[in-house]
């Protein structure tokens, strides 16, 4: 019966850290496409952060799909590819929160992104084998 219920859990959270990269991606997708209407700013400081959160939030999004796919599918790779998105995620909001100041939207991405990040992580951690019994 444990066995059942902690396969149960660990599909749970797969379906949780699904819905959480699509959530990324659409507000990843939507903060880059409202910057890109954007005026660009006349400092050059202002203007590479807003570039740089650019392309951020759009490579983020693109991995948050990807990941999600993968999980659907239960892909053999999609735990690798977890790990990568924890990455994105937190490069890309660590870089929104620098520009939220510049774009309200920023900050709610950069929510949204920790959270995916913190969801992919546990996904993460649940594939790796206890250290407690069992194989290498």
């Amino acid at each position: 019966m444990k066995m059942a219920t902690s396969i149960q859990s660990v599909d749970q959270h797969r379906l949780e850290c699904i819905q959480a990269c699509l959530d990324c991606a659409r507000i990843c997708n939507a903060c880059g496409d409202d910057m890109i209407g954007m005026e660009m700013p006349e400092k050059e400081e202002e203007r590479d952060l807003m570039i740089r959160c650019i392309r951020l939030c759009r490579d983020c999004a693109d991995i948050c799909i990807l990941a999600a796919q993968w999980m659907g599918r239960t892909s053999a790779f999609a735990v690798r590819l977890c790990a990568f998105c924890v990455e994105m995620c937190e490069l890309c909001a660590g870089v929104c929160e620098q520009h939220a100041p510049h774009h309200a939207m920023c900050g709610d991405c950069a929510k949204e992104c920790r959270r995916c990040a913190e969801l992919c992580h546990k996904m993460v951690l649940e594939s790796v084998p206890s250290s407690t019994g069992g194989t290498a």
